[in-house]
């Protein structure tokens, strides 16, 4: 008896009519969706990480600050103190001996232009001038000069300037400086201009966070000159005077915008030996 032959299996694929179709493609979208969504909602979550921490640094490190700033001003104006007393008591001893001499009755007086002085006694007086002067030059300095130029502005209110608009001064309503410094904070009025108590470089720094990608902000002094764009952090020389603000562009559109600066060393120093 014949054997009956097998039917060989068909490599064609399955078909699908277009109901099936479109039920597959939903159920791709839909799985689609899904992870796109659990993606965004990751990358909210760690953005959301990310902002809060940086933010708490930041807080933690101007308070660091404020703190060391307290402290080292506390210990310079004791030192001042100390050094005014003991610059004192020398003076005063010095005129009491000089008084001594002047009425010492037991020897007799010689007339200065023909008196003749001994090298040692003349050596002995032009060092104790010399260190007289030294000392009322660094006092001088310690009570005349800011020891310390810092600066902190912040507006973290959302600001747009209007595209075709000219460029525009950004205010200021969160101040924080040193007391003597470039900013005269009143602690009411707005704040958008920075004059430079000392001459000498500066670390500055200009940042905000753009919503936008058109526009700007800028560094300028006097009104003129560019020092930097917004972003940005340089060393810059400024002259005593220098009047710093910060413009926006037409069309910008931003938020969280902060000017940072402080005095890296003074330009001019009161040479001790010399006068001002």
């Amino acid at each position: 008896k014949p054997s009956s032959a097998k039917k060989a299996p068909s490599d064609k694929p399955p078909e699908y009519n277009q109901g099936q179709v479109q039920e597959i493609n939903k159920k791709v979208d839909s799985k689609i969706h899904r992870v796109e969504e659990n993606i965004l909602q990751w990358i909210d979550e760690e953005t959301k990480t990310l902002k809060d921490t940086l933010e708490k640094d930041i807080v933690s490190i101007r308070t660091e600050v404020d703190t060391k700033n307290i402290e080292m001003n506390s210990k310079v104006q004791t030192s001042i103190a100390d050094l005014k007393e003991e610059v004192n008591e020398k003076v005063a001893i010095i005129d009491n001996k000089l008084m001594d001499n002047i009425f010492d009755t037991t020897t007799d007086y010689i007339p200065n232009d023909t008196q003749e002085k001994s090298p040692g006694s003349v050596k002995a007086i032009m060092d104790l001038k010399n260190k007289l002067h030294q000392n009322c030059n660094t006092l001088r300095f310690l009570c005349s000069e800011p020891l310390s130029v810092q600066f902190s502005m912040w507006n973290k209110n959302e600001i747009a300037v209007p595209r075709g608009d000219d460029p525009r001064i950004i205010c200021f309503n969160w101040i924080n400086c040193n007391s003597g410094g470039a900013i005269d904070d009143d602690g009411v009025s707005d704040m958008h201009t920075v004059v430079i108590p000392i001459a000498g470089p500066y670390l500055l720094s200009l940042g905000c966070q753009l919503m936008g990608h058109s526009g700007g902000i800028q560094l300028k002094r006097n009104k003129r000159e560019k020092l930097m764009d917004g972003g940005r952090s340089d060393i810059v020389d400024l002259n005593e005077d220098d009047v710093l603000e910060v413009y926006a562009e037409g069309g910008t559109k931003f938020k969280e915008v902060n000017l940072m600066g402080c005095l890296l060393r003074p330009r001019v120093f009161i040479t001790p030996g010399t006068t001002m």
